[in-house]
């Protein structure tokens, strides 16, 4: 049997048919099912992950009450949008319980965050030392949600003021509920049970 350029065609096209298909579709394929695999292993770890979670969790509606009723907390210390002059008003009625001076104050625009704004005050504060002090004490002591992100003393070298005077530039960021964002708060979390 003579074997000419037609058959030895026809053995290389055979032999091209296997190796082609193997290069472009058993290939990518296998390079599929790998990825699904390793996919799959990665969800079965989070899995485990979250299972080991939920055995930490005894009872997953106690520990939902009990954020619930943390949140809760924290929103009372969140005075809505028409206290903030009563905030205000204690401030500065503990400047005056101290002695310290108020010599001006100025609200900035409130910043508005998800559920809550911040209202920055700028505040000069003159007195001595000890008063300041205190005043900062009692501050911390309020039943609402403030910081004092910026504070700038400095001494007093006035002759009409007595010995041992400051000045005290403070920003005073008062937290607040906005009006929507109480509704928005409450619809949010929602108070139902699982």
């Amino acid at each position: 049997m003579k074997m000419g350029l037609r058959e030895i065609l026809f053995i290389l096209l055979l032999l091209a048919v296997p190796v082609g298909a193997y290069l472009f579709v058993f290939e990518p394929r296998n390079k599929q099912v790998e990825e699904v695999r390793e996919e799959i292993k990665r969800k079965q770890a989070k899995l485990e992950e979250l299972e080991q979670a939920t055995k930490k969790i005894p009872d997953l509606g106690q520990e939902i009450d009990r954020l619930t009723d943390a949140i809760d907390i924290i929103e009372q210390k969140l005075p809505d949008e028409r206290k903030v002059d009563e905030v205000l008003k204690q401030v500065w009625e503990m400047a005056a319980k101290q002695r310290l001076t108020p010599k001006s104050v100025r609200t900035d625009k409130p910043l508005p965050n998800n559920q809550y704004s911040e209202l920055p005050i700028q505040m000069e504060i003159v007195g001595d030392f000890d008063g300041f002090y205190s005043f900062l004490l009692e501050l911390e002591k309020l039943p609402r949600i403030t910081q004092l992100p910026k504070m700038r003393l400095t001494k007093v070298a006035d002759k009409d003021l007595a010995q041992g005077q400051m000045r005290a530039e403070v920003v005073l960021s008062v937290f607040f509920e906005t009006d929507d964002s109480a509704d928005f708060g409450s619809t949010k979390r929602g108070r139902g049970r699982l």
